[in-house]
């Protein structure tokens, strides 16, 4: 039996098919529309089959999809050719898909964050209105102080501080302040070995048992503020009580910058009342 190629003077069988190609041009409106022809049937195609007859240095001819089909026996290679070409298809598909929800996410992505940045600007000057004082000292902060450094770090992200690390920054700055006050207006108290009177009020207090009994490590303030440090068996007033007692003074040092007077064997004195 002839090939219908050959009786269509296409060629002389045995037929192979070689590769496929795309022909398409776009519109105007933005569509396409197939831009190459059967050489069997006339019929516009996109997708050109293209077949080799058996002479060698015949020119091939094209065909598309349903031809190619409907003559396929005698057509070495065809169904390779087709399964490799409807799997790139199907492949191309498959990117285009991907790539559209890649770009769908971005855009809503870039959406959500247009939106949060809006929230966030919205936030940021209520919060600052509202803590303006500590939005400013923030922003001015080049210290050292880690939990500092990371609010800072919080409020350029999220652009505000939550009610407990706005009330936190603002204690750290009160200690900060206290410190800084401390430092400039401490002095040493007398000369190492003299007996001084002072009246004190206590800071800190801390209490260490253990087997050759309890020491008491407190740090104070007399009424000049210069800060009076004492570790010993003697207890001189828990956290907030004002005594004046009388001590030696044991050395001088400094911690943190602020001047310290070490004391030693310090004894409470009873003041008479009237």
């Amino acid at each position: 039996m002839t090939h219908p190629f050959q009786k269509a003077g296409l060629g002389t069988a045995p037929f192979s098919c070689t590769h496929v190609t795309e022909n398409v041009f776009a519109l105007p409106d933005g569509t396409s529309k197939a831009g190459g022809c059967c050489d069997y049937c006339g019929t516009g195609i996109r997708w050109e089959f293209w077949i080799r007859g058996s002479i060698a240095g015949a020119k091939q001819f094209r065909v598309g999809c349903d031809c190619v089909a409907k003559t396929g026996w005698g057509i070495e290679g065809f169904e390779k050719v087709r399964a490799d070409h409807t799997r790139a298809r199907r492949q191309e598909g498959a990117e285009k898909r991907a790539e559209k929800k890649r770009e769908a996410r971005k855009t809503w992505i870039d959406e959500q964050n247009a939106n949060r940045a809006i929230e966030r600007e919205a936030a940021t000057k209520v919060w600052c209105d509202a803590n303006s004082a500590l939005a400013a000292r923030l922003n001015a902060y080049k210290g050292t102080n880690d939990f500092l450094l990371s609010m800072i770090e919080r409020l350029d992200y999220w652009g505000t501080l939550s009610a407990k690390q706005t009330e936190a920054a603002e204690s750290c700055f009160a200690t900060i302040d206290r410190l800084d006050a401390a430092r400039a207006n401490s002095q040493h108290i007398g000369t190492v070995g003299d007996k001084i009177t002072l009246t004190i009020t206590v800071e800190r207090i801390i209490v260490l048992e253990s087997q050759f009994g309890t020491t008491f490590i407190t740090l104070a303030r007399d009424e000049q503020g210069n800060t009076i440090f004492y570790k010993g068996r003697t207890n001189i007033g828990s956290k907030g009580d004002t005594n004046t007692i009388k001590a030696a003074v044991k050395e001088h040092t400094e911690y943190s910058g602020v001047k310290q007077t070490v004391i030693q064997r310090p004894k409470l004195v009873e003041v008479a009342l009237g």
